[in-house]
């Protein structure tokens, strides 16, 4: 009953004005229907006559009974009929009247005086009228004082312990201490020591920050408030701090809770940017009064600030201090042994066939969040049926990983012989680099099937999980990326439009080493465009030389191996143009004299 009348709040909430306004409007029409009806009620279904038949039925004596209501005036027949008659004007009234009588027909009267209903009604509509237009007020004041602001509590979902939360050991550690002092603040108090006051989770989008959060407040068992960065931010300077005082009026109700604000960079990133306009007022005024918030806890009230961002780098420095967000818990995507028990949880209402290895599924998906592992499994699920497969089998994971990082295959799509030449020979470029260098990820398959935006794709898998990158790994990349660029100029002796994301991305990952991570000639400099650290013109147009540099060297140095690969191309050129896709023993069979070895069944990384 609490949790149907919590729902029902809630929904109404946000139109409780209008429909008080409504409600009243809607009284006092039944009001006005209901005096009208008292005062003009009469029968009904009767025959309509005129004055002249009247008269003849009073002198004839065919009548039993006459009653007069008004200018109303009904006769009840000896033959059991009715008949009615309007006489407006008062003297052929009253003379027909005395006919009746005469002729000692009973005649009855309605009274003038109205109803005890309709005196109800016609008395009570003032009063009714003014109190729910009271209500009405009364609200809007209450709204405009609150901010019109509600939080959400976990118990309109279902619940979430650690156990449902897979891959993040050391996560769910440095939670633990959270949840011990939730349920027991004493234990801490007892030595000196205080609880941390807020709990900032970081990491990529995807990665279970909020699962995370409400895990947290059903291990401790205690009420979860859960709102939005930008459901503090409004139009109007001052809404926003006195959603704050709401949020944590409430929370102190409550206590010992979890307050938990989702994406708090939405509000709570730098002060000090904006032209003063109204919103950069509000969002300073609300950020001011979330730090006022924060700083006034009782370290025995038992409340947690726990908030969720990947954008922790906009975040105000007064907001990530001690005594604030004591606590950074880093949230990373997953490893190998996580992914394996991400996809276990995720599979458990899937039918798997018994073939389906999930360890192999996770070594496929480097780099995938939890969030990107539950989409590839219902993906597959979703092409099994489609398939009406009696359940989900290895083929359907491997086209669900390929429809999630590069679309679906466009089928209707007809290149000319031509551009089916040209896009053969520019992933053959890609393949023989990436065969050739030797710090490149092992290949797997190469397709000219056109996905999503690109015509062709090589697809190639890491060997692990890499954390740290070295100069000769992203050096081999950016020469892989250009092997199609390189084999258009050895090969066709021109340049095609297929290249530009390969451009892209080798250009980002060349002035990455060269403005953040050191690795060129220039030595460690940082220029990440932070306005704090102004630089010259002459460095910069130094850090844009060097770029240039490092990808002409790897255009050239890729245009080598195409060079020297020729004949191999040629073949792999031809099963391309043969069969659309190779794995990864048919790309092997074109290059028998290069000893790399090539990889099990991976997930695409070059789509071009």
């Amino acid at each position: 009953m609490q949790l149907w009348l919590s729902r029902v709040t809630k929904r109404l909430g946000g139109n409780l004005v209008w429909l008080s306004l409504t409600g009243a409007l809607l009284v006092l029409g039944l009001m006005a229907v209901g005096v009208t009806l008292g005062v003009n009620r009469g029968p009904a279904g009767d025959q309509q006559v005129g004055f002249t038949d009247l008269m003849q039925i009073a002198d004839t004596g065919g009548a039993l009974a006459v009653h007069v209501d008004h200018e109303r005036v009904s006769v009840k027949k000896a033959s059991g009929d009715s008949i009615v008659a309007i006489v407006a004007d008062d003297g052929a009234r009253h003379d027909l009247v005395n006919r009746f009588a005469r002729g000692n027909v009973p005649v009855d009267f309605v009274s003038r005086e109205p109803s005890g209903a309709s005196r109800f009604f016609a008395a009570g509509a003032p009063i009714f009228g003014i109190a729910l237009f009271g209500v009405a007020a009364l609200v809007i004041q209450r709204r405009r004082g609150k901010g019109h602001f509600s939080v959400g509590s976990e118990t309109v979902t279902a619940p979430v312990r650690f156990v449902d939360v897979a891959g993040m050991d050391e996560v769910k550690e440095a939670l633990q201490e959270t949840v011990d002092f939730l349920r027991n603040p004493d234990h801490f108090a007892r030595l000196g020591g205080r609880a941390p006051r807020g709990v900032l989770l970081t990491g990529e989008p995807g990665t279970g920050k909020t699962l995370l959060a409400r895990a947290v407040s059903t291990e401790a068992g205690v009420p979860f408030l859960s709102c939005s960065g930008s459901s503090f931010q409004e139009m109007y300077v001052g809404v926003g701090a006195a959603r704050v005082r709401s949020l944590f009026k409430e929370a102190r109700r409550l206590a010992p809770c979890i307050v938990f604000i989702d994406e708090i960079d939405a509000v709570g990133r730098a002060r000090g940017k904006g032209g003063g306009d109204s919103a950069s007022n509000d969002h300073h005024q609300t950020i001011n009064q979330l730090l006022v918030e924060m700083d006034g806890f009782d370290p025995s009230t038992g409340i947690v600030v726990m908030a969720s961002t990947n954008r922790l780098d906009v975040l105000d420095a007064a907001l990530v201090r001690p005594g604030r967000f004591d606590r950074q818990v880093v949230v990373p995507l997953p490893d190998l042994r996580g992914r394996t028990e991400i996809l276990k949880v995720h599979a458990r209402p899937i039918d798997l066939h018994h073939e389906v290895d999930l360890a192999h599924v996770a070594r496929q998906t480097p780099g995938f969040s939890g969030a990107e592992l539950a989409n590839l499994l219902n993906e597959a699920a979703i092409l099994a049926a489609r398939d009406n497969a009696l359940t989900v089998e290895t083929d359907h994971l491997e086209r669900a990983r390929d429809r999630v990082l590069m679309g679906p295959e466009r089928n209707g799509v007809l290149l000319d012989p031509d551009e089916r030449y040209a896009t053969a020979v520019h992933e053959a470029g890609h393949v023989a680099v990436g065969i050739a260098a030797e710090h490149t990820d092992p290949l797997h398959k190469v397709s000219i099937l056109p996905r999503g935006r690109s015509l062709g794709v090589t697809a190639s898998l890491p060997e692990r999980d890499r954390l740290m990158y070295k100069k000769e790994y992203l050096e081999d990349q950016i020469c892989m990326m250009m092997g199609g660029r390189a084999a258009e100029m050895e090969i066709l002796g021109t340049m095609t439009a297929g290249a530009s994301d390969d451009i892209e991305r080798a250009t980002h990952i060349a002035r990455k080493m060269v403005a953040e991570l050191g690795m060129s000639d220039i030595g460690p400099i940082c220029l990440k465009g932070d306005a704090e650290l102004p630089h010259s013109q002459k460095l910069l147009d130094t850090v844009e030389e060097t770029t240039r540099s490092i990808l002409h060297a790897q255009l050239g140095r890729a245009r080598g191996i195409v060079s020297a690969r020729r004949a191999e191309i040629d073949t792999l050129v031809e099963g391309l143009l043969d069969r659309d896709t190779l794995n990864r023993t048919e790309i092997l069979a074109c290059f028998p004299n290069d000893k790399k070895k090539l990889a099990a069944p991976s997930s695409p990384s070059l789509p071009s």
